[in-house]
């Protein structure tokens, strides 16, 4: 009776390894019918021109009814912008999204279109939540894509392009729009199509809880796949600014070293390349870089970059984890994010409903360093002499050592005034309104006169720079408030700061601000048209301080 069972046995042994090797193979042949993108398909010496993703969209939408892609808007050069709602169930309007009460979580590539690599980690993690492994996070949250923000840029691919940069050999394309427009430079003034479409339709309308932006850093030879910034500005919330760098990131930062062995850090470059000790520092606390942009709305935001001297598959993989390291926190922590935000909101609201002369935001701001020293790990600089020349200069060698230093990470406010109640415009401002509008701000039109005592500021200086950035010379304006009683007709308009995006109105009204609409120039015409016979000029946003009782509706 023993050999019929080890031979039973034997077959069991046999079907099972069969099955196994079945298995494999089904699953071989199941990723092979999957769509593939362009850096999949070459062995990533290449990367996705427009067509390529669209057509791996559609592909992916044909095998999943979780995938819906539609538009949000339309480049330049008349490209059509696609956004990928990833949900189950299937979702396709944002009221949808927020009856659903899921974390909405907004990722978006290429806005630097030779920066590819989010473009290709994009379009691989759509593919593997809709119809692969990781379905499971649409069990709490709802993913939103825009896999080639700066779709005319890409297409501009050339080998010459970031030359600096460890492939994909193909090439990639430009850093701007097709107007030359650095989109992450266009956050507050909307001037370029693409900005002005992300902006309404998916940060006024979908409004995500969450936006992850990637990019590709080639500053600072460091020991970092990957590093990664928060809003940097000190007008965010600050409980945003914190659950960011001392909840999510660190928890992040853990996962993509324990379990994908890459190391991250903090978004920086060494402030000397060639003595490291003397400090790491951060960029920009303006929100004109959407990072900080996206913090003054109340929002939860991450910065990615890849780093451009690893090779292009390794970038692509880097970021693919990152993003997906912060989808599975999102997933699993997304009431204590929503939390978050809702603390943000309801506190800027009442602090708007009744200002106290404490409740002040910056207007100048500079940059410090964390309390305590940190060790960044950096390529170890060796020098090398030139046989032509006979010139020393230092280089960084492969060996890889630990920098104690500062690491210049944040930012203060150096002068701060308190915030108004409210905005008065008259009502020949109605071009900055529909800045405002575009922005998601709350103003309301005057039905009935008002005459009210009110903080004007009057313009002593007008400084414009002398160089042109992104097509503008950029100013600034120095002055004074004076208190001033002033009639406002029927039709000029209040802006509440009762409103989340309080924060944000004060940032691109306030005359003394460093990124708002008179530093892009949009006030320009009004103040050379303006200027009174003492020198002066009268800046046409007024502060309110009193509650007001008049007549008013509220503008679309």
């Amino acid at each position: 009776m023993t050999r019929p069972v080890r031979k039973s046995r034997c077959w069991l042994s046999l079907l099972l390894i069969g099955s196994l090797f079945g298995g494999a193979a089904f699953e071989a042949e199941r990723q092979e019918s999957q769509p593939q993108s362009r850096a999949e398909r070459t062995n990533y010496t290449e990367t996705s021109r427009y067509q390529d993703v669209m057509d791996f969209l559609a592909a992916v939408q044909r095998l999943n009814d979780r995938v819906q892609v539609t538009s949000f808007g339309t480049t330049s050069e008349g490209r059509a912008l696609p956004l990928v709602i990833v949900a189950d169930p299937p979702v396709y309007q944002p009221r949808q999204a927020l009856a659903s009460g899921k974390l909405i979580v907004f990722v978006m590539g290429n806005i630097h279109a030779g920066e590819v690599e989010g473009k290709e980690a994009c379009l691989h993690l759509i593919r593997d939540i809709a119809i692969g492994p990781l379905r499971s996070l649409l069990n709490d949250l709802i993913v939103l894509v825009a896999p080639i923000y700066n779709a005319d840029g890409n297409e501009r691919i050339s080998t010459e392009n970031r030359p600096d940069q460890k492939g994909p050999v193909g090439g990639v394309g430009i850093r701007t729009n097709a107007r030359e427009l650095d989109l992450n430079r266009d956050f507050m003034k909307l001037e370029s199509p693409e900005a002005n479409a992300l902006v309404r339709q998916i940060f006024n309308r979908w409004d995500p809880h969450l936006t992850v932006d990637l990019h590709t850093t080639n500053g600072s030879h460091h020991g970092y796949a990957l590093t990664y910034a928060p809003p940097l500005n000190p007008n965010s919330h600050p409980a945003v600014i914190a659950y960011l760098r001392q909840t999510m990131l660190p928890a992040i930062t853990r996962v993509m070293d324990q379990r994908y062995h890459y190391k991250t850090y903090f978004y920086g470059n060494f402030i000397d390349p060639h003595n490291p000790s003397k400090g790491w520092a951060t960029f920009d606390h303006r929100p004109r870089f959407g990072n900080n942009y996206l913090g003054l709305r109340n929002r939860l935001t991450i910065l990615s970059e890849a780093y451009a001297y690893n090779d292009f598959r390794t970038r692509v993989d880097a970021t693919q984890k990152f993003v997906l390291s912060i989808l599975e926190f999102s997933a699993h922590h997304a009431s204590q994010m929503r939390e978050v935000i809702q603390r943000a909101e309801r506190e800027t609201i009442a602090r708007g409903l009744a200002p106290k002369p404490s409740d002040q935001l910056g207007l100048v701001f500079g940059i410090k360093p964390l309390d305590q020293p940190v060790e960044i790990l950096a390529n170890k600089v060796v020098a090398e002499t030139d046989p032509r020349t006979g010139q020393t200069t230092d280089r960084p060698s492969a060996e890889m050592v630990t920098y104690r230093t500062q690491d210049f990470g944040l930012f203060e406010a150096t002068k701060k005034i308190p915030l108004p109640r409210a905005y008065l415009l008259p009502r020949d401002q109605r071009p900055i309104v529909d800045k405002l509008l575009a922005h998601g701000i709350v103003v309301e039109e005057l039905t009935e006169p008002l005459t009210v005592e009110v903080e004007a500021f009057i313009v002593q200086e007008v400084k414009r720079a002398s160089r042109p950035f992104q097509g503008h010379h950029e100013t600034s304006l120095r002055g004074a408030f004076q208190n001033q009683r002033i009639e406002f007709p029927a039709g000029s308009f209040l802006v509440p700061m009762a409103q989340p995006n309080a924060n944000l109105t004060f940032y691109l009204l306030e005359a003394e601000s460093d990124d708002g609409l008179v530093n892009w120039n949009v006030f320009d015409e009004y103040l050379t048209a303006h200027r009174r016979a003492d020198d002066t000029i009268v800046y046409p946003v007024y502060r309110l301080h009193q509650a007001v009782a008049v007549a008013r509706r509220v503008l679309d």
